[in-house]
């Protein structure tokens, strides 16, 4: 497994935990205030952890047969989505 590879498995399991930590804020609101217009962010929020962790495990298959030409596209990409969490985490901790 490539270094490039590797960068991309850490970048989606970074996301994973912004995610998780995302997660954990829209359960937390939705105990307190019990609104319905949270029930569907906790939704969205467990689908992209799930993306997540199984775009993890489709990089390390695909580490095996593919090469640095398929992984670092996959690092720009990924490095656009986990700035994207890391600004709806900062968002949602104010």
């Amino acid at each position: 497994m490539g270094i490039f590879w590797i960068t991309n498995i850490l970048i989606v399991l970074i996301e994973a935990i912004f995610l998780g930590i995302i997660l954990y804020f829209y359960i937390g609101i939705i105990r307190r205030t019990g609104g319905k217009f949270i029930a569907p962010m906790i939704v969205f929020s467990s689908l992209f952890l799930v993306q997540s962790i199984l775009s993890a495990y489709f990089y390390y298959d695909f580490s095996h047969f593919a090469g640095y030409r398929i992984a670092v596209p996959l690092i720009a990409v990924n490095s656009i989505g986990l700035v994207s969490f890391v600004m709806l985490f900062i968002t949602l901790k104010q």
